[in-house]
């Protein structure tokens, strides 16, 4: 089984190829390891980033008076109730940009001709290829050999499926899971579902709030890969209870030494 508290310090990893870690990992029991997929495995909040870039420029070139701060909360505030109603993805985004468009323009007539400008940073957003991360196909095909595979995203299920599908990442996963929302129950409902036991099971990931933190509180061990563009939503302080159950790597490579 493996101790996540003999595996890190700060800074990184301790240095893979001692005999005791080769030893260790030659012993390791098979593990059930679940991947994040939106900035773990591939890029993606990139895209959201630089759309947003687009459409603040648009709205500022037409004579909108408000400053990029103002426009962005505006942005996060109607991302948010979006995504009550029609839950996490790029199509949900593309609505949001729409009703902060249709708000501001109802009080500002530069802005009522920008509809078409807005529906063109949309379509290029939902048409955009995610790239798979650097030393991610490698490693998941080494993983596979020793452990069983697993996916867990969250959004759109036909948007998550087709980006799986077009990374060409596909075959290494046994079982791959979308769910409208990754907290504690989702947790709990995948590990039911899959007859996964806590104490061989580990959750890898980007996002404190996603990935981490309700892994931890569904009772199995987590791997943190932080991203520099993680989704401002997803970032939060990590529930680290010092029991050595989680821990951070700086690339997606290093899984390989861990496991």
């Amino acid at each position: 089984m493996w101790d996540g508290s003999d595996t890190s310090q700060p800074g990184g990893l301790r240095d893979p190829e001692t005999g005791a870690k080769l030893n260790a990992r030659k012993a390791m029991a098979k593990l059930n390891l679940i991947f994040d997929a939106d900035d773990t495995l591939w890029e993606s909040n990139v895209h959201f980033l630089e759309a947003e870039d687009e459409f603040v420029a648009a709205l500022r070139k037409a004579g909108c008076p408000l400053d990029e701060s103002q426009i962005r909360a505006l942005v996060r505030e109607h991302e948010l109730e979006v995504i009550k109603i029609h839950g996490y993805g790029r199509r949900p985004y593309v609505v949001a940009l729409m009703k902060v468009l249709q708000t501001l323009s109802a009080k500002m007539d530069c802005l009522r001709s920008m509809s078409t400008e807005v529906e063109r940073i949309g379509r290029r957003l939902l048409t955009r290829q995610c790239q798979v991360r650097p030393g991610v196909a490698e490693t998941l095909a080494e993983l596979v050999t020793r452990h069983r595979l697993i996916l867990f995203t969250k959004g759109q299920p036909d948007e998550q499926l087709a980006k799986l599908k077009s990374s060409q990442l596909e075959g290494f996963f046994s079982h791959a899971e979308v769910a409208p929302e990754k907290d504690l129950s989702a947790y709990q409902a995948l590990l039911g579902l899959l007859k996964l036991p806590l104490e061989q099971t580990v959750m890898i990931g980007n996002s404190p709030r996603s990935d981490i933190n309700p892994a931890l509180k569904a009772g199995i061990r987590a791997v943190y890969i932080p991203h520099p563009q993680t989704w401002v939503h997803e970032q939060e302080e990590l529930e680290v209870s010092g029991d050595g159950r989680v821990t951070t790597v700086l690339s997606f490579a290093q899984l390989r030494h861990i496991f």
